[in-house]
């Protein structure tokens, strides 16, 4: 759908680069009427001074410069279209790079990404490189085409029988002048701007035009205050499959007829017919009826095929199934995020959604929970009771106030999946759709959510639960099983035994490997339901300090720099655009431009001022205006060749220097990025679990979007107005060496007015930077969560906060303009001042024949020349210096602390290391910043090879960071060896690649599944084809070149797991770390990753982070974390063995009968590798 086109990279590049064209194209837009009114008055007036040549050699100008300006114009808007999209793709990998930094970090993977990220860079500056040739082009217009107009027209001038004279040839000049500004300077710049704004406006418009979700429009005023809410969606093409008729229910359910557009036909219809009509239906709680959907509208690639069910109010519905089966499919049908294709979806009541990835926003962790709801503190206790979150704020530093951090970087898995359940709850809803809430946590927190929460808090809700965990089934009212996209079975618990064996066989064989009781929790869910009152007892039992009240902890701000803009900074630039002799070059052919401008117009004068002496000779005879008439020391017709000659070479210079000038700007461009953004990816963890990816976003978009296309243009400007200045200077003086007097008080007064403003500008740009981050963040962020956004009907209030954001950002960029405008009527006053000196001078005092005639006009065009030169070049200097702050905001990038040996150790990692995978951790504690508390303290670990480790421990143990040591993440006193080799001497890259792991949260990437399996295209397509197929992925994966979308939103979260179990099966490591890794799969799966990792990894050391205790009784030893140290480590049966240890407390707290089960377990694993042991 719409939704699945949109990514947060092309969203922030319309916020940062298209709406951009906006401000740039509006400034100059009204000049369309006003060049036309000005073109006419130039041509009268030049008319009256010179007649029909004067029309000639404007008309010359409008020729020279309107074809090949519109060319270049269209030409500019066809580049700027494919920049875009090139800019969108480079942006939409860095927004991934960003959000999996630590997936990339732990696979060594910065490599390959820097790479992709190179590679996409190289795309976009073969447009940016093109676009700023042509702009260049537009900009060298200026300087000759007024030139060559004027020779046209004195040319013309003279072959039609005049004589030139300087009450003749200035003011055509200024004429000339004043046409040229409005074609070559303004003219460029509304067709460029102009040509750039279409191409924006096409593409802001396709989004805005984008397909809305209908039942978000007026969805709250069908209903009367306090009645359920009816929302329906049927769908359009026809149903290919017959209905799976579910077990419960036979009969078909009567359905409200309604068509697409219901919303605005109820709208219509009196309330309490509506209301009347769905009185039969006042237990119905959801209706799906014959429904299919498809995530990418084709439908032969269904998710959904014709399932229908009916649910009551006030009933848990489990739903149950196969990795990549359709279980999440359903819920995102049910919040309409999922359209249906063909069938009917009908929703009785207000829905609460709970995500299966847990959503978390930049904000304290009760505004999480909050979600912009009012605080009432008697609920928001019993909630965060219901969702176990005690013991977890009076762990936080600021309680509930404490910081999340953008993706709730600084919780562990478990506290983000238990704040994403609060906020769900928080809200007063009739329906709660629960995404798989239970597998980021351990068994005991598990059983509290599933009895307090589900089951409790909200037992007389309508609850719908996708959950692996099947031990919950027998607390279900209904059971849905879902299998590849179809419901295959469907009623409730003891339907669905007595129906067949399947489910009974499936649920034997699985219950064998569960670690709760599953007759202890029915009964107790039975109890429950039996004894309503016995939650609300339990929660109403709340001490008054249960929740500490702190002071909301507050949000880092970004870094600003204050000040002026040093001039390292640009020294930096220039640095970066390339060697001294490349830029001195550069830098030549502008001055040679300059120079080439300034003769012609000297040659000017020199002509008028020997026509003058020439008319003094005849003393008042009839002038000969013949080519061959000796006028001085040549003849008018060699006057007219070296005015040409000088005009050609102008031409030819001002061309010649736009592929050395371009190559600078596109070099320094291109350096920059790239330097910032290795310098970035080589950077620790702590500055990406503190920097929002809005933040990060921020640099490489409108930062670079400014290195890109602002700052060549102001720097060419800045460049060529000032090297013009000089001449004019030189030729005032050669002219009439007095006016540098008024010239110096001028340029005196312009830096004092340059120094005051710019302080004041570049502060306010870079707060104009800063504040832009916040609104990218809050739009990646928002895209992340958008079904969490929705179902909570937030959308009015995340607009609210967004327009908050926007309009901080928009007060710094008005303030800006503002002060760009008001510099400018300074400085306009200050050169009419200027202006008015050296023309009044002239006027009223008598120099006699000390200076002629030629030289008074050529002072008083050049002094015209110089208050319109100054003005441009005063604003285009500031414009040049602030937009400079953009590099300054690089820079501090280029400076974010690296990862000590991370490509290149103290000592080489040899070559078959590690053999075995024995690990040592000698007196290891680790710090994630050097100013904070160890959160690992004093570990002394020995591993041996080949051991299978379990790890476990409560919500924040270490558990976690004990895999940041392992990887090198943090700030490490101790020494962690591994085969002998402390990890410490040798690079952190080689390390890493030689640890495998499965992470919590299992990251996908947009491209194809060949690079998301192997970037560095080391293995051949049979061992991935091999790796997919022992993973069961195979059949899921139409070819190697099948595309990821963006965050792998086209596989499931446990097929997603399934592909970082193939990394892990290719690269054939000795050591290999599960974190959570069967948390987000079924049952059969986790099953099957179990005696895959036995089978592929029979001879590596694994470590295992679990919260289901029997996916590790079974190993060689087991760590038990507590608060950062080794409470335990030994193993499991000898750990059990004691009644007091921390393992047999967490094994009892699973229920009697499963306690039993995991201590034969362990019973058995021991004396199996101790007769082993023996044999050996």
């Amino acid at each position: 759908g719409a939704l699945g086109d949109t990514t947060a990279g092309k969203v922030v590049n319309i916020l940062s680069n298209d709406l951009q064209r906006y401000d740039n194209a509006f400034i100059f837009l009204h000049f369309v009427w006003i060049i036309p009114i000005q073109l006419v008055a130039v041509c009268y007036l030049g008319y009256l001074q010179a007649g029909v040549a004067a029309l000639i050699g404007l008309a010359s100008l409008v020729v020279i410069a309107l074809p090949i300006q519109g060319v270049l114009g269209n030409i500019v808007g066809k580049v700027r279209a494919r920049n875009a999209v090139k800019t969108d793709e480079r942006i939409k990998l860095m927004s991934e790079v960003i959000s999996g930094i630590q997936v990339i970090k732990m696979y060594a993977w910065e490599v390959p990404f820097q790479k992709s990220v190179a590679e996409k860079r190289s795309d976009e500056l073969k447009e940016v490189r093109t676009a700023t040739i042509l702009r260049t082009i537009f900009l060298g217009f200026m300087i000759f085409t007024e030139r060559a107009a004027l020779f046209i027209t004195i040319l013309t001038f003279i072959l039609l029988g005049n004589a030139l004279s300087a009450t003749v040839i200035y003011p055509l000049q200024q004429f000339m002048n004043a046409a040229q500004l409005n074609i070559t300077l303004i003219l460029p710049l509304i067709l460029t701007f102009t040509a750039e704004l279409m191409v924006s406006l096409r593409r802001v418009q396709e989004f805005l035009v984008a397909e809305d979700r209908p039942d978000l429009v007026k969805r709250d005023s069908l209903m009367p205050a306090g009645s359920n809410i009816f929302r329906n969606v049927t769908g359009s093409f026809r149903k290919s499959e017959p209905t799976v008729r579910p077990l419960s229910y036979s009969q078909k359910t009567e359905i409200l007829p309604t068509d697409f557009n219901s919303s605005n036909n109820l709208v219509k219809r009196n309330n309490s017919r509506l209301l009347r009509r769905m009185s039969h239906l006042d237990d119905t709680a959801v209706v799906l009826h014959d429904v299919s959907a498809s995530w990418t509208g084709d439908p032969n690639f269904l998710a959904i095929k014709n399932i229908s069910m009916k649910l009551r109010k006030g009933k848990l519905c489990v739903i149950i199934g196969a990795v990549g089966s359709g279980k999440s499919s359903i819920l995102q049908l049910l919040l309409k995020e999922l359209p249906p294709a063909t069938g009917t979806v009908s929703i009785y009541g207000k829905v609460s959604y709970a995500s299966q990835e847990a959503w978390l926003f930049p904000s304290t962790v009760r505004e999480n929970i909050l979600f912009g709801l009012p605080f009432e503190p008697e609920k928001y206790k019993m909630v965060c009771k219901a969702c176990a979150l005690e013991k977890d704020f009076k762990q936080f530093p600021y309680g509930d106030q404490t910081l999340v951090g953008e993706r709730g970087v600084s919780l562990s898995g478990g506290q983000r999946a238990r704040i994403n359940l609060a906020r769900s709850v928080y809200r007063e809803a009739d329906i709660y759709l629960l995404d798989d809430p239970l597998s980021a946590v351990d068994a005991n927190v598990g059983r509290q959510l599933f009895e307090g929460c589900i089951n409790g808090y909200l037992r007389q809700r309508t609850r719908i639960l996708v959950t692996h965990q099947i031990h919950f089934l027998k607390a279900a009212d209904y059971i849905v099983v879902m299998n590849e996209g179809r419901i295959e079975n469907m009623g409730t618990f003891d339907e669905l035994t007595a129906a067949g064996k399947a489910f009974s066989l499936m649920l034997s064989s699985l219950q064998e490997n569960k670690e709760k009781d599953t007759e202890s929790l029915g009964s107790r869910g039975k109890e429950e339901k039996e004894n309503p009152v016995l939650f609300k007892n339990q929660l109403s039992i709340i001490e008054t300090d249960d929740l500490e009240q702190f002071e909301a902890q507050k949000m880092a701000d970004e870094e600003r720099q204050s000040g002026n803009l040093k001039w390292s900074v640009i020294a930096a630039y220039f640095r970066a655009g390339g060697n001294i002799c490349f830029l001195l070059f550069t830098f030549l052919l502008i001055i040679l431009t300059a120079a080439s401008s300034a003769g012609a117009d000297y040659w000017i004068s020199y002509w008028t001022n020997a026509m003058a002496a020439y008319d003094e000779e005849l003393a008042g005879a009839e002038v000969d205006t013949g080519l061959d008439v000796q006028v001085g020391l040549f003849t008018t017709g060699q006057y007219l060749m070296i005015h040409g000659a000088i005009v050609l070479v102008t031409i030819f210079i001002t061309n010649i220097r736009v592929i050395p000038f371009a190559e600078l700007c596109v070099t320094a461009s291109s350096r920059l990025h790239n330097s910032m953004f290795s310098t970035m990816i080589k950077g620790i963890m702590r500055f990406f679990d503190t920097s929002s990816s809005g933040r990060i976003l921020n640099r490489f978009t409108k930062d670079m979007g400014a290195l890109d296309e602002i700052l060549p243009r102001t720097l060419l400007d800045v460049l060529q107005i000032y090297a013009t200045l000089g001449a004019i200077l030189v030729l005032n003086a050669i002219a009439l060496y007095w006016t540098l007097i008024p010239s110096v008080i001028l340029l005196t007064l312009f830096y004092f007015f340059v120094k005051v403003y710019l302080k004041t500008a570049q502060s306010i740009k870079r707060l104009e930077g800063t504040t832009k981050s916040p609104v990218f963040g809050m739009v990646t962020s928002s895209l992340n969560g958008i079904a969490t956004i929705r179902s909570s009907g937030a959308e009015d209030r995340l607009i609210s906060n967004f327009d908050v954001l926007q309009d901080l950002h928009s007060s710094a960029w008005n303030g800006y303009l503002g002060g760009g405008t008001t510099f400018g009527f300074y400085l306009d006053t200050m050169c009419l001042l200027y202006l008015t000196t050296v023309i009044l001078v002239f006027i009223f005092i008598d120099f006699g024949n000390v200076i002629a005639v030629g030289s008074v006009g050529l002072a008083v065009t050049q002094s015209n020349t110089l208050t319109a030169m100054l003005q441009h070049g005063a604003r285009m200097l500031v414009e040049f210096l602030a937009q400079l702050t953009s590099v300054e905001r690089v820079l501090e990038y280029t400076k974010i602390e690296s990862e000590k040996n991370l490509f290149e150790g103290q000592k080489p990692m040899p070559p078959t290391w590690p053999a075995h995978g024995r690990i040592i951790m000698d007196n290891v504690s680790l710090q994630y910043a050097p100013e904070e508390e160890a959160v690992l303290k004093n570990l002394n670990i020995v591993i041996e090879s080949g051991w299978k480790v379990g790890i476990v421990g409560r919500t924040g143990a270490g558990k976690s960071s004990l895999i940041s040591a392992l990887f090198r993440f943090a700030y490490i006193d101790g020494s962690i060896t591994i085969d002998g080799l402390d990890t410490s001497v040798i690079s952190k890259q080689g390390l890493r690649s030689k640890i495998s792991i499965i992470p919590q949260e299992p990251v996908l990437f947009s491209a194809t599944i060949r690079y998301n399996l192997d970037p560095f295209s080391v293995y051949s397509d049979d061992e991935l084809w091999r790796a997919l197929e022992q993973v069961d992925m195979k059949a899921a994966v139409p070819s190697l070149d099948f595309k990821v979308t963006e965050g792998g939103s086209n596989f499931s979260v446990g097929q997603r797991q399934l592909m970082c179990l193939a990394r892990a099966i290719l690269r054939s490591n000795k050591i290999l770390i599960m974190d959570e890794a069967t948390a987000n799969v079924d049952p059969q799966t986790d099953n099957f990753i179990q005696q895959t990792i036995r089978r592929a990894f029979a001879s590596c050391t694994v470590l295992t982070i679990a919260h289901r205790l029997n996916t590790i009784m079974d190993s060689d030893r087991v760590l038990v974390m507590s608060t950062g140290e080794v409470a335990e480590f030994d193993h499991p049966y000898i750990l059990m063995s004691d009644p007091n240890s921390h393992l047999s407390s967490m094994v009892r707290e699973t229920g009697e009968k499963n306690s039993l089960k995991l201590f034969e377990v362990a019973k058995d694993a021991y004396f199996q590798s101790n007769l082993k042991e023996n044999m050996r």
